[in-house]
C-alpha cells in the first residue's frame, strides 16, 4: 500500500509500506475511499510541531 511519509520539514513523500494487520481483538482495518487535508498537517509540514519527527507516517488526530 502508498502512505504518506513525512521525513522532514517540507520532505513528504509517498512510499510504498506493507499493508496493516490485525493484532488484537479490538482492532480494525479500514479503507479510506477519500480523504484531505487538515490544517494541522501543515504546521508538520513546515516544521513547526518539534513532537513530530521524522519519518513518520501521518494519522489522523481529530
Amino acid at each position: 500500500m502508498k502512505a504518506l511519509v513525512y521525513n522532514g520539514p517540507g520532505k513528504l513523500a509517498l512510499e510504498k509500506k506493507p499493508k496493516p494487520v490485525l493484532k488484537d481483538p479490538t482492532d480494525a482495518l479500514v479503507r479510506i475511499t477519500r480523504t484531505t487535508i487538515c490544517g494541522t498537517d501543515l504546521h508538520i509540514k513546515k516544521g513547526d510541531v518539534p513532537t513530530v519527527t521524522a519519518p513518520t507516517i501521518r494519522t489522523c488526530c481529530c
